[in-house]
């Protein structure tokens, strides 16, 4: 039997997935209190970042499943806590917590399975307007307050042209836990399958018609200070001809350019830096279908290869040095999916404040000891 310091037992914890500190909770109480402890979520986090390990898609269709980029070959059914529906949509995923739009949305974090439901929000509808509602949510992550924003758009459109005619814009913050109105947007949303999926650098970004012929643009809402700003494409970028997506590879901005015979995909390599846009690779027939919508997910753990989604229906490997694909074959996945690259977190929906409640126990009004003291004092055995 040996005796283990604080700090070696914690720098072996900070290395284990989710799952397994979740079972870890129990072997006893100064664990569990520093596991739920909101510096030792943040330390976890960092350390998945840096070691660039604990990484996963969460692909949805008939359910919702995980599936490790580590050993991308099996597709693991997650449960969801929740009243789930196979049509409520999953946003992108923002320090491994993803928003689930049902009615109400609720924020989840999947592998740590805590959630929040978000209060009901009820839509103005304009009076004496024939159209019909469309929402849109975008979620996103406040750096500079540490919060995590729904942004809710709803766009009232023309029964018989679909044509804009008003909107009106909430925002919601798991610190106030309410909507807050804010300004309409000034620009009118593409039709995105309900969500904006490009979250880079605290903002939310979409393509929109610019005022120009054949010629779009970058629009990007900003979660931290609520205002809007043009980010500039690739120079040379047309949109006749051509199917324009916006993604994210590696936490940088990406653009996808469908041609009829070819996809080429750009990345601005320094966000909010033109010439920094660099073309990654462009990729055709026969590596991809002619007609496939080729979304970038992440890269290997390596950096040589980028992980495809070919038109929701299978995920293919591009290795950017031999410039060539490579199938991947997941048991267990649905025919038609959609994926979002996610890390494991223990960070919680419900806030900071939530986490270190649960593990503080008090013995009338005694001051509670120092977790790193209970650790020193006490002592933990382990088998050698």
């Amino acid at each position: 039997m040996a005796s283990l310091p604080f700090e070696i037992i914690e720098d072996i914890l900070r290395r284990l997935p989710v799952r397994t500190l979740k079972r870890f909770r129990v072997v006893s109480k100064p664990w569990c209190y520093l596991i739920d402890s909101e510096s030792f979520v943040k330390l976890h986090f960092r350390q998945s970042l840096i070691s660039n390990s604990n990484r996963n898609l969460v692909a949805g269709g008939l359910g919702v499943y995980s599936i490790d980029l580590d050993s991308p070959d099996k597709a693991h059914p997650i449960k969801q806590p929740f009243y789930y529906k196979s049509s409520d949509a999953i946003s992108n995923s923002c320090n491994g917590i993803v928003l689930v739009m049902s009615e109400p949305p609720v924020l989840w974090n999947p592998y740590s399975r805590d959630y929040k439901v978000l209060p009901q929000c009820p839509v103005d509808q304009p009076d004496q307007l024939a159209c019909f509602p469309k929402t849109t949510y975008g979620f996103g992550y406040d750096s500079r307050n540490d919060d995590y924003k729904v942004v809710r758009v709803v766009e009232f459109r023309s029964e018989l042209t679909y044509a804009l005619m008003a909107s009106e814009a909430r925002i919601y913050s798991p610190r106030s836990n309410c909507w807050t109105k804010i300004e309409s947007f000034p620009y009118q949303l593409p039709f995105l399958r309900g969500h904006w999926r490009v979250h880079v650098n605290g903002a939310l970004h979409t393509l929109v018609e610019s005022d120009h012929v054949f010629t779009g643009k970058i629009m990007a809402f900003s979660v931290e200070s609520e205002k809007h700003y043009e980010v500039m494409m690739p120079p040379g970028i047309k949109m006749s001809g051509v199917n324009l997506s916006l993604d994210v590879i590696d936490g940088c901005l990406s653009l996808v350019c469908a041609h009829r015979s070819r996809v080429v995909i750009w990345m601005m390599k320094e966000y909010g830096v033109e010439e920094s846009w660099t073309k990654l690779f462009s990729i055709c027939p026969p590596e991809i279908e002619p007609d496939d919508f080729v979304k970038p997910l992440v890269y290997s753990r390596e950096g040589d290869r980028i992980l495809l989604n070919c038109s929701d229906k299978r995920l293919v490997w591009y290795d950017c040095r031999k410039r060539s694909v490579e199938n991947v074959t997941v048991d267990g996945l649905p025919f038609v999916f959609y994926a979002e690259p996610c890390v494991q977190t223990l960070i919680s929906p419900n806030g900071p404040s939530t986490i270190k409640k649960k593990g503080l126990v008090r013995n009338k009004g005694k001051k509670i000891k120092n977790m790193r003291d209970d650790f020193l004092s006490e002592g933990f055995k382990l088998v050698l």
